[in-house]
């Protein structure tokens, strides 16, 4: 009983400690991206990247949970199996940036600038992409789940192997250039 006692009390302690440092990046790793332009497999959670100039930056592998990068310029940005959740994109500049095996899960992409972007298997679960502009980007077997494409452009976009039973399609420009407006009230 006591060593069950002190394991649970081990397992409370560790959980409490990586609770309070969940979603804090860490100043240094900021520094260094704005410094250097690259920091791959860094910590930037709610880390206030808002307007910074990011173009062709290096973030591969970083944790940006919460992230504030409205108005960002990440064009050309390799942000490769990079971490997103719920994340504030909206209007940022990722033209040409590679997002493969990135998760955007209820990141925020409103009027985000995406053109070009490659983001196969990628993870937009319930990402909010209204009004942006996907125009000829790689979403081979990306998860689209409930995302929000409400007037979004995925004019030439590559949907291969993608779901899209429950995405949200309203005034939204599909690939082959048609106007979908399945989900408008």
């Amino acid at each position: 009983m006591k060593r069950l006692f002190l394991a649970l009390s081990i397992v409370w302690f560790v959980c409490l400690g990586l609770a309070q440092s969940a979603y804090a990046a860490i100043p240094e790793d900021v520094e260094k991206l704005l410094d250097t332009n690259s920091c791959p497999v860094c910590i930037l959670d709610e880390a206030n990247l808002q307007n910074a100039d990011l173009q062709n930056s290096n973030l591969k592998v970083a944790v940006l949970t919460k992230a504030d990068l409205r108005g960002a310029n990440l064009s050309g940005a390799n942000l490769m199996l990079s971490y997103f959740d719920r994340a504030d994109l909206s209007g940022a500049v990722l033209a040409g940036a590679s997002l493969n095996g990135a998760n955007l899960s209820e990141a925020k992409l409103v009027g985000t600038n995406l053109r070009g972007a490659e983001m196969t298997q990628a993870n937009l679960n319930n990402a909010d992409l209204s009004q942006a502009n996907l125009e000829d980007a790689v979403l081979m077997s990306v998860v689209l789940g409930t995302a929000n494409l409400t007037e979004a452009n995925l004019k030439g976009a590559n949907l291969r192997g993608v779901n899209r039973s429950e995405v949200r399609f309203c005034r939204t420009v599909m690939p082959d250039g048609a106007i979908e407006n399945r989900d408008c009230p």
